[in-house]
């Protein structure tokens, strides 16, 4: 039995499902349930993103077979922001991991994300912290103290831009100064301004690994945002 969350999931034939799913000792797997979709089945409540589950698989191929999966523990209460910051990381983990490459230690900082969403009011912060740790997990991390190009410090009042896939290089008309990327990289993001940068580097950093698609999460999102302010106009 292994530990795993659903990330993802299709119809398949008329009784049956798809599911991708991240595993503690699997990492990003793909599995045919069999009979899922069927009204009886023990399995239609619990294979849904954000419900954490144990499970047994059998096959040695791309596509295995689900033999098992019960619920470790009750579904995680996400609603609003954070349900759509939830599929945020999902998408996430389904555009920069390897298929069967586990990480136990993103595993770890997957779940404990998904734990923090269900009591945070301002999940910016949240979503940036997973970001970076999932960019150090995939082997895609950059230096936020040293210069990319020279190796010297970064120097609080000299200035900054952001390449990716390289890291921060001395600019004259940079973007960034060097004081705000010091308190960037010890999470000083209570500041809003901060935070916005601290997006701003991180959309550049991810921006190579996620390809051409634009986020599911983020159109879900936007819509939603929307559809909040529409009502809160109309009263």
């Amino acid at each position: 039995m292994e530990a795993a969350f659903v990330l993802h999931r299709w119809p398949y034939q008329e009784t049956s499902l798809i599911v991708e799913l991240y595993s503690r000792t699997q990492g990003r797997m793909r599995v045919v349930a069999k009979g899922a979709k069927r009204p009886k089945s023990p399995w239609r409540s619990i294979l849904q993103p954000f419900v954490p589950i144990t499970i047994e698989t059998r096959g040695r191929h791309d596509l295995q077979t689900l033999t098992h999966a019960e619920s470790s523990a009750g579904a995680l209460q996400l609603a609003g922001r954070q349900l759509y910051s939830g599929f945020y990381l999902n998408e996430l983990l389904q555009r920069l991991t390897i298929p069967y490459q586990a990480n136990d230690a993103l595993f770890d900082d997957y779940q404990e994300s998904l734990v923090l969403l269900q009591d945070v009011e301002h999940v910016e912060p949240l979503l940036r912290r997973f970001e970076w740790q999932l960019l150090q997990h995939s082997g895609h991390a950059f230096d936020w103290l040293h210069d990319a190009e020279s190796g010297a410090a970064i120097e609080p009042i000299k200035r900054y831009d952001f390449r990716a896939e390289f890291g921060f290089v001395e600019s004259l008309q940079g973007a960034f100064n060097g004081a705000d990327l010091l308190k960037i990289h010890d999470f000083e993001v209570s500041d809003e301004r901060l935070l916005r940068l601290m997006k701003q580097i991180m959309r550049a950093a991810l921006k190579p690994y996620l390809g051409s698609q634009p986020l599911r999460s983020r159109s879900l999102f936007q819509v939603q945002t929307k559809a909040v302010k529409d009502t809160t106009h109309d009263t």
